[in-house]
């Protein structure tokens, strides 16, 4: 099962859960409320996530670059925030 641990953000495999209220995470205990427990974790959406994602990667883009009319730039700003999107994933889903 899929947790997050509070205090890092990361995402974690709890290898098992005991009744004294802890958590078995890659050989180290912790306590129950220091996790954010995921009832499906594949349930995420990804494909809008990184629509999300890219969107707001391209608008910085746009701002910091102060962009003009240039249909080439455009196309240059949709594939760098694209591959920001997917790095952003891809790091999302390790979980390490």
């Amino acid at each position: 099962m899929k947790a997050r641990i509070k205090s890092s953000g990361k995402i974690v495999e709890v290898e098992d859960l005991y009744d004294d209220g802890t958590a078995l995470v890659k050989g180290r205990y912790f306590k129950v409320s220091e996790l954010d427990f995921f009832e499906d974790f594949e349930a995420i959406d990804w494909e809008q996530r990184r629509y999300e994602l890219a969107k707001s990667a391209m608008q910085g883009y746009c701002i910091a670059l102060g962009v003009n009319d240039d249909s080439e730039t455009y196309n240059d700003i949709a594939i760098g925030s694209i591959r920001v999107a997917d790095a952003l994933i891809k790091e999302l889903k390790k979980g390490d």
